[in-house]
């Protein structure tokens, strides 16, 4: 038997309160998990999904995937509804495809797969909670899990206690992997993606004045800014105004007028998609019409959406370019259209890679339930040949890789430059 986070009477509390929470605001138990077979995929426009999934508009919901009788079990903790939740269901998409290609391949050989999608809405205090069934009730072998920082932190310290491996393909924050030797990452940390934006600004924009606005309460956003206030100074740049901003703030007015008094060059905002877009328009309506650059988190089209021709002469690191000619990269953009009726984000490539990964590490072990040689085999990976880019992993279980920076014209993304992580 596996030990249980039941044995451990703080998480017993929390477990305990949220259960009682949603008893009382619910007032009726949860809907029954679907079983064995593809996971449930709702139509946002309120009609019924085609049974291959195919549909722009499709979302993908919690519940199993997969050999549910025989497979190995592998759980995913991700945001697929919540502020955040275009991340998600990105990245539970590209592992439902990654998944069925291993499986109709038989990739790498060895045992099938049963995929356990949990949904975590975005919220730091669902983690604890269903990192609990996940580890104690389904006895996943590993965790693919969170997306974003400041949800992978609070789940690292579980799964490290726990001894049960968990890989991020998102979360930058060089902290995640800090929590212990079980927690690993497959995408490049905040202190690559930072000097990326920083080096960028500096030779590519000639910048040479930075300010930067970002939400102070958000793990991923506070480190990247510091990432690149460090950097762009180490290059020679100053650092007008670094200003962060309030919780679900959606008037940004007085730190734009703040940094616009400061005549800067260009302006680093390192938040998610559902902010960036709404600070382009405002930042534009002030007269701020100087290059805004911003992270991975910048990557959807709802920045677009928002922020319309505001997002003009705006810029973004992340992990890859649909662009890219690679027959890699090709063949997992036209896989992924054809199967889900859209065009994978950097979420969706990084979640492709991170899976994948995991399955290899699975497979190439003698007892594909053991969790330590799993872990070993995570390790161990060099030389991965990914959609993202070719991935080993460090003696800190983080993956070195380059960045590409996208610039946002007219509503679509154009591949601007590569820059590799060579941090000072």
């Amino acid at each position: 038997m596996m030990p249980r986070i039941g044995e451990h009477p703080g998480l017993v509390a929390a477990t305990t309160a949220a259960l009682l929470a949603v008893t009382l605001l619910c007032g009726c138990p949860p809907p029954a998990a679907p079983e064995s077979g593809s996971p449930t995929v709702a139509s946002t426009s309120g009609g019924q999904a085609p049974s291959d999934g195919v549909h722009a508009s499709a979302s993908v919901q919690e519940g199993s995937y997969g050999d549910r009788e025989n497979g190995i079990p592998v759980g995913a903790y991700f945001g697929l509804t919540g502020a955040q939740a275009v991340f998600g269901q990105d990245s539970a998409k590209a592992m439902i495809l990654a998944l069925e290609e291993m499986e109709a391949a038989d990739w790498n050989g060895g045992p099938s797969i049963h995929l356990i999608l949990q949904d975590d809405r975005c919220k730091t205090e669902d983690v604890g909670l269903i990192l609990n069934k996940l580890i104690n009730d389904d006895e996943v072998v590993a965790v693919v899990g969170e997306l974003a920082s400041s949800l992978s932190l609070v789940g690292a310290p579980i799964c490290q206690e726990e001894g049960v491996p968990m890989l991020s393909p998102s979360s930058t924050n060089p902290e995640v992997t800090k929590k212990g030797d079980f927690i690993f990452r497959t995408c490049f940390t905040d202190q690559q993606q930072g000097y990326a934006c920083a080096k960028f600004a500096f030779e590519n924009l000639e910048a040479r004045r930075a300010a930067i606005l970002y939400p102070g309460d958000n793990d991923y956003s506070v480190g990247l800014a510091n990432d690149f206030t460090a950097a762009f100074g180490r290059l020679g740049g100053e650092i007008v105004l670094s200003q962060g901003w309030g919780k679900d703030q959606q008037d940004f007015s007085v730190e734009l007028d703040r940094a616009k008094q400061q005549e800067p060059d260009v302006l680093f905002v390192p938040c998610y998609y559902d902010d960036s877009g709404q600070l382009a328009s405002q930042a534009r309506k002030r007269g701020l019409d100087i290059p805004i650059v911003g992270g991975d988190g910048w990557d959807s089209p709802d920045v677009d959406a928002i922020g319309k021709e505001a997002t003009n002469n705006c810029f973004f690191a992340n992990h890859y370019s649909k662009a890219d000619e690679s027959p890699i990269v090709q063949s997992f953009v036209k896989s992924y259209e054809k199967r889900w009726g859209e065009a994978p984000s950097a979420m969706a490539a990084t979640a492709y890679d991170g899976v994948r990964i995991l399955v290899q590490a699975i497979r190439s072990v003698s007892d594909p339930r053991d969790r330590l040689a799993v872990r070993d085999a995570l390790a161990a990976t060099s030389g991965f040949e990914g959609v993202t880019g070719t991935i080993t992993i460090d003696e800190d279980r983080n993956a070195t890789k380059s960045a590409v920076i996208l610039e946002l014209r007219d509503g679509e993304q154009t591949f601007v430059d590569t820059v590799q992580p060579d941090v000072p």
